[in-house]
């Protein structure tokens, strides 16, 4: 299996991913590993907040935030230095301008903190995932606003985002696709980051 993109090999089959997906393995060393999750540990992170339930992940927002149950997005502290660097790069590799990235979030997954099936908040467009500590699963469904349940031959896709890999999901598979992650194995962290609409 090489580097990227559209089709991956996973356990002998073939899974063809959503359009505007992409996907690339060693985005960065295992050195620079170390230092990201070391620069996010220093970071304030908080439990995360939906509604009235309270999540196992925590996280920290910079650029932009949005609190559930609330109508806008509200300006965030800025970028931190490293995660500005990282935005630069993450840009560079999916030829796009650094500065449409204009919102980022750091997630520490405990083992047993998962994601619900969702589509990101619709004041976000293209959506820049970095994982990093351990490996995940992700899973992939096509919504349907107008029920909550999975239908017998809905499409479900399965993928590892593997440590150091990076992401992006922007048109069908940010619009038509819904993404979730069971509860992890093991400590993992994420940086994602948004363009505005």
């Amino acid at each position: 299996m090489g580097n990227a993109d559209r089709d991956l090999r996973l356990f002998g089959d073939t899974v063809k991913l959503p359009d505007g997906f992409t996907y690339h393995e060693n985005f960065c060393s295992e050195a620079e590993e170390r230092e990201l999750i070391g620069e996010i540990q220093k970071i304030e992170l908080t439990p995360f907040k939906y509604y009235q339930f309270t999540g196992k992940r925590r996280t920290a927002s910079f650029g932009w935030q949005y609190e559930f149950g609330g109508k806008d997005i509200t300006p965030a502290p800025e970028f931190p230095p490293f995660v500005l660097l990282l935005r630069d790069r993450a840009a560079r590799r999916f030829n796009m301008e650094a500065n449409r990235l204009v919102q980022a979030t750091l997630i520490e997954y405990p083992p047993g903190a998962p994601i619900g099936w969702h589509r990101d908040i619709p004041q976000f467009g293209v959506v820049v995932g970095i994982s990093l500590g351990s490996s995940c699963r992700m899973r992939l469904r096509k919504s349907d606003r107008r029920r909550l349940k999975k239908a017998a031959g809905d499409e479900l896709l399965s993928i590892e985002l593997k440590p150091r890999s990076i992401y992006l999901m922007s048109g069908a598979a940010r619009e038509i696709w819904q993404h979730s992650i069971p509860p992890v194995k093991d400590l993992r962290y994420s940086i994602v980051m948004r363009t505005l609409r």
